[in-house]
């Protein structure tokens, strides 16, 4: 009894993939030398009853056949799948495709990076509308991380009272060390991906925007580099060197903050949660 009862067990777990691979059969045809691919096809099987199914697939475009007497309609729903955290999503209205004959092309799908195709078919005898998702997703993904980005100030002049003369001297501080929030697009198949970085700088007084490239380590490390817009304290235009002012004239005068445009090089973490948040 209990080997009859494993034996039932054991073929319905085999059975199982062989009903959910024959629902939907995605192909590529390739010519005479079997590596260059001359077209793809996607195949429904309506004789397997099924609610819904999802699957994968490669980039490119595809034949759709659903070789059936049985198809009574079909709506297809084209939508862009959205990245995280960044979303965009675009979507397009349902469109009704011509039913054909059985073997007959009854639409063309055309996959690029992130499309989802949800096909609802009507099959005669059937109330319930049935649907399937396919998709295809890009191995590249928005990646937001947290860290610090350090900003080296290639202008380092400021004005100072001597004497009552306007004079100039350098800045000794050389960079600028500042929190960070990145966001960087990258392989997150590899562990080691270059790919585009932006983010924000911020801290009591001002806010910075930063660009550049990145280099992603295992998805949680993220080394970037590129040019930060933030502000810094530089001569005031409206004074000169060797002009004389009036002793009530201080260096907040005599320079004032301003915009400009310096490298930097980060270092930011991907943390499961904001660590500069308030805590619960």
């Amino acid at each position: 009894m209990k080997t009859h009862l494993l034996l039932k067990i054991l073929a319905f777990v085999i059975f199982i993939p062989s009903i959910f691979f024959t629902q939907i059969k995605v192909e590529r045809i390739t010519g005479d030398d079997g590596k260059k691919i001359i077209g793809r096809n996607i195949t429904i099987d309506l004789s397997v009853k099924i609610d819904s199914i999802e699957m994968p697939v490669e980039k490119g475009i595809y034949k759709l056949y659903i070789p059936s007497l049985q198809l009574k309609s079909l709506v297809i729903k084209k939508k862009a799948i959205e990245y995280e955290p960044l979303k965009m999503e675009k979507e397009k209205e349902k469109e009704k495709a011509e039913v054909g004959s059985e073997n007959e092309v009854v639409a063309e799908l055309v996959f690029r990076n992130n499309t989802q195709y949800i096909l609802y078919i009507g099959v005669i005898g059937e109330e319930k509308i049935r649907k399937y998702i396919l998709k295809s997703e890009s191995d590249w993904k928005w990646t937001t991380s947290f860290g610090a980005n350090a900003v080296f100030l290639t202008s380092r002049s400021r004005f100072t009272s001597v004497d009552n003369v306007v004079a100039q001297n350098r800045d000794g501080k050389m960079m600028d060390l500042m929190p960070s929030i990145m966001f960087t697009f990258m392989n997150n198949q590899r562990n080691f991906s270059p790919g585009f970085t932006g983010g924000l700088g911020f801290n009591f007084e001002e806010l910075s925007v930063f660009a550049g490239g990145a280099l992603g380590i295992g998805q949680n490390i993220v080394l970037s580099a590129g040019v930060a817009v933030h502000k810094q304290n530089r001569p005031n235009t409206d004074y000169t060197v060797g002009q004389t002012i009036d002793s009530s004239v201080t260096s907040d005068n005599l320079n004032k903050s301003q915009y400009r445009v310096n490298p930097f090089v980060g270092l930011s973490f991907r943390f499961d949660k904001n660590p500069f948040g308030a805590k619960p």
